[in-house]
């Protein structure tokens, strides 16, 4: 019975990945003009920055598996929806730049400075999916463990910088915005 589980690991991962696929396509599009508004593009700012702390929340997650008990194929729905959160993410990326076109002079400065690390966090986090189906065997070792240790470190880090430039920039608006004059504001 051991043996199918990496076999039926992997058909589970393919399966919600083929779904996720199938509906990342159709949203892609939603943000995807420059006629939004900057009330529009500070709310994708603002949802960049709950998924990178989804992220970050996730790579923990990941790291916390090799300290249960728990087989590592007893997860996949975890990690599927792991796998979704990255995929949303890379979609949050691609609306962010989309948007660029259209947003004030701070949001531009903060769509261009976290774009490169909710990236990295998506890349990172899929990585770490990928080496899990590529090895499931090395699923709690002490190599393994310190793999997950530094991704839930370095996603940490990085949902940090995110939400920090997206909470600066926010703050440059509202300091912009007392600054007008009243009949302005």
């Amino acid at each position: 019975m051991n043996a199918y589980r990496p076999l039926a690991w992997t058909g589970a991962v393919a399966l919600l990945l083929a779904g996720f696929v199938g509906t990342a396509r159709g949203m892609v599009t939603k943000h995807n003009n420059n006629n939004l508004d900057p009330k529009q593009v500070s709310a994708l700012l603002v949802d960049a920055k709950t998924m990178a702390v989804q992220a970050k929340d996730d790579a923990v997650m990941m790291q916390s598996y090799s300290q249960m008990a728990v087989p590592w194929g007893d997860h996949a729905a975890a990690i599927g929806q792991i796998r979704e959160h990255v995929m949303a993410m890379n979609r949050q990326a691609i609306e962010l730049k989309a948007a660029e076109g259209s947003a004030e002079p701070w949001q531009k400065n903060v769509i261009v400075r976290i774009e490169p690390y909710l990236a990295e966090m998506a890349k990172d986090n899929e990585a770490v999916i990928d080496e899990m189906n590529e090895h499931p065997s090395m699923f709690g070792t002490p190599a393994w463990n310190a793999y997950l240790q530094m991704n839930a470190d370095s996603a940490t880090y990085l949902a940090g910088i995110i939400a920090n430039l997206v909470n600066n920039g926010a703050m440059r608006q509202k300091m912009q915005d007392y600054d007008q004059p009243e009949d302005v504001c």
